[in-house]
């Protein structure tokens, strides 16, 4: 089980703040600090600092964006080193890519933003070969943001799915799936909504959604108020899964009212309840000869 307490994630949160470096080195040094938490749960909360830092710091950053194209071209002409954009970013405390998304965006003001994003897919469309060699290694090198992040997170995301649906099925549950609920007309969807709700310690289940990440307040919050309330407010009660662990105060938030339960993994089989059904017993009616079908729970 991994819920975290209020303070140790404070301390986590407190390293990564006051790092300077590499993300990926940060992650390493993280698990050598917090040993007691896995790779997945310790990553899922970089990145998560990673995003609020972007989201503070992206407009100020962008602001001077003139200066910051005049450092790299200075530097790069005097060094031709393929990292420079990488130290620069080190420097600013922002993924690598973030910066080189504002850079090729100043750089080449007159493309529209679909090919600026298409150059840092394949910065081989880079006009200046250097520049495009800066690209290229923060783009094979940065675990934070970027089109092979992106990917690696949307696998990640269907992995669980998938294993969520796996372990339903094997539980015995009946479900609809996302895709069931669309083509009935459904907007926004759990990744499960029970056909038949099961009980889950002492409560009616009726759908579980899946998330692999750590549960923060924030993001939590930001969920509650985008997804799960209105599953709440459709379906009824539900879980939220956190596969990589979820800070302890979650669990109670005011925001998840009666409709919202927060789990990391799923439920285990001894706190699970599932309403059952005998097979139609027939009976003979002793005058009319007729058949009673009688289900019993």
């Amino acid at each position: 089980m991994v819920v975290i307490s209020v303070k140790r994630f404070t301390e986590i949160q407190n390293f990564i703040r006051n790092y300077h470096g590499l993300f990926v080195n940060c992650n390493m040094e993280l698990e050598a600090k917090f040993p007691e938490y896995s790779s997945d749960t310790l990553g899922s909360i970089t990145a998560k600092e990673v995003v609020q830092r972007v989201k503070s710091n992206h407009s100020k950053i962008s602001a001077k964006a003139a200066s910051l194209v005049k450092e790299y071209q200075a530097t790069a002409r005097q060094t031709l080193a393929h990292d420079v954009l990488q130290k620069m970013a080190i420097e600013l405390q922002i993924p690598s890519i973030v910066l080189c998304r504002i850079l090729l965006a100043k750089i080449y003001s007159d493309m529209a933003k679909s090919e600026v994003n298409e150059m840092l897919r394949m910065p081989d469309l880079i006009p200046d070969s250097l520049l495009a060699v800066n690209v290229s290694y923060c783009l094979y090198s940065e675990t934070m943001d970027g089109p092979i992040t992106d990917l690696v997170r949307r696998f990640i995301g269907e992995e669980y799915e998938v294993r969520l649906k796996k372990m339903a099925r094997d539980a015995g549950m009946v479900f609809y799936d996302e895709g069931d609920l669309r083509r009935t007309g459904y907007d926004k969807t759990p990744d499960l909504k029970m056909a038949v709700p099961f009980m889950y310690r002492g409560q009616v289940i009726n759908w579980i959604e899946s998330k692999a990440s750590f549960g923060d307040m924030d993001s939590h919050k930001r969920y509650v108020k985008d997804q799960l309330s209105s599953y709440g407010n459709r379906f009824g009660p539900g879980i939220v899964i956190y596969w990589f662990g979820y800070l302890e105060s979650i669990a109670d938030c005011p925001e998840n009212g009666n409709y919202v339960i927060v789990t990391d993994g799923f439920p285990a089989k001894d706190e699970m309840e599932f309403l059952t059904f005998n097979l139609p017993a027939f009976v003979e009616d002793d005058d009319t000869g007729s058949e009673d079908n009688r289900i019993t729970k």
